[in-house]
């Protein structure tokens, strides 16, 4: 098939939630064209959030996609599988994959990020030893792998983030001895307070894990009953395996310097489009308005990488019809907003949680929970909450600790949407 017979149609980069939202919207919003797809993977859409919860044994395989065969089915779309793009000309109109060129008339581009390998040293005397990263359902595999392995006892978890944590958490629950090292002075680095922090920390040294906060990596080398690994203060010990969190990149790799506005990631208007006004963003590659600060930023969750997607392809789909989108299906911006339980211990966070000479820091010691809330005073001299951190040493659905936090997060966005 030529490029020219090919329907140019909505292009979507990427087969997750943002690239899924984007082409139930289009048909809602009565586009009928080609929805054509392209996925780097040979699945159903999945969901990384429930990654971990498969490699720790809390969810089955088929638990982790959100959305059956027939309900794909029903949208009509074709999906490209495992055929990643290589290059996007948005001048041309045309995708480049390895399995040919695709002009489109519209393109989504939602293609997530990917765990980086920044800060892991060459094994010496195993070059090709590459440690664990979670993200995919292949990533999860390798991890269920390893950590099910019965000469699997001790294993080295290098990051304070969520990903390291849910890592962490599944390693636990196979009985693992655990360590968790990490440059930053405390866990959950860019999401908690110290005192937050501190409390969640001593929930995971109850738990038996060793925590090496305020360290790195050094070197590891292969020795005879494992991987040496030597850290940043000088010691060293022996694990049978090493998992790395140590952040993520949006995946734009395909696109030429220049060829679309970029900071950190593709910056977007209010209806997801790029500087180019027939591509849009969404989900992890998108810089949109953060409601607290103003700023374009990203703020990768699911529900908002979920949001997005539906913004783009209602406009998309509104642009085709010979209209324009309508203001309320415009993204009204989001705040960052995240939970995570390890074994019991929980946390609840949204807002910002940077502190400025403007803010003021409250910290409340309620019985089983930490509460630390962040207040800026406003122009008028009135304070308003931006932002707040809750641990709690009990996991309890529908609990206090998730009534706070529902409650607090509300009052957060109320106040920015003013």
């Amino acid at each position: 098939m030529t490029l020219d017979s090919r329907a140019a149609g909505v292009a979507i980069i990427g087969y997750g939630t943002a690239g899924v939202n984007a082409a139930i919207a289009l048909r809602d919003g009565g586009y009928e064209g080609t929805i054509r797809v392209f996925s780097d993977t040979g699945t159903l859409p999945y969901s990384p959030i429930l990654t971990s919860y498969y490699a720790g044994g809390e969810k089955a395989y088929e638990e982790c996609f959100p959305w059956s065969v027939e309900e794909l089915d029903e949208l009509g779309l074709e999906v490209m599988e495992s055929c990643p793009v290589e290059h996007l000309d948005p001048q041309a109109h045309v995708i480049s994959t390895p399995k040919g060129d695709f002009p489109y008339e519209k393109c989504v581009i939602a293609s997530g990020s990917s765990p980086a390998l920044r800060g892991f040293p060459e094994v010496e005397g195993d070059p090709e030893y590459r440690p664990i990263m979670l993200r995919s359902m292949d990533d999860a595999q390798r991890l269920k792998d390893a950590i099910e392995r019965p000469a699997c006892k001790r294993f080295l978890v290098s990051g304070a983030s969520m990903v390291a944590l849910k890592t962490l958490e599944a390693c636990l629950n196979h009985g693992l001895a655990c360590t968790l090292v990490g440059v930053s002075p405390h866990v959950l680095d860019f999401n908690a307070l110290p005192e937050a922090a501190e409390r969640f920390e001593k929930g995971l040294r109850e738990k038996g894990v060793n925590l090496r906060l305020g360290q790195k990596i050094d070197s590891v080398r292969r020795v005879a009953d494992g991987l040496e690994v030597t850290f940043s203060s000088g010691e060293a010990d022996v694990f049978d395996e090493i998992s790395i969190a140590h952040g993520m990149m949006s995946n734009l790799g395909f696109l030429d310097e220049g060829a679309l506005e970029i900071d950190r990631a593709l910056i977007v208007d209010e209806f997801m489009r790029t500087s180019d006004p027939d591509v849009y963003a969404a989900g992890d590659v998108a810089q949109a308005t953060e409601l607290i600060s103003g700023e374009k930023r990203i703020v990768g969750i699911w529900k908002n990488a979920a949001v997005q997607g539906a913004c783009a392809g209602s406009a998309i789909a509104a642009e085709l019809a010979g209209g324009q989108p309508d203001a309320a299906v415009a993204y009204k911006g989001s705040i960052s907003s995240n939970t995570i339980a390890v074994n019991g211990t929980l946390f609840i966070s949204a807002g910002a949680m940077e502190v400025t000479p403007q803010r003021q820091v409250e910290v409340q010691e309620d019985g089983e929970m930490t509460i630390v809330r962040i207040f800026e005073e406003q122009a008028d001299g009135e304070e308003r909450l931006v932002g707040f951190n809750i641990v709690c040493d009990a996991d309890e659905p529908g609990g206090k600790a998730y009534d706070l936090g529902a409650m607090m997060s509300l009052r957060i966005e109320k106040a920015c949407r003013r």
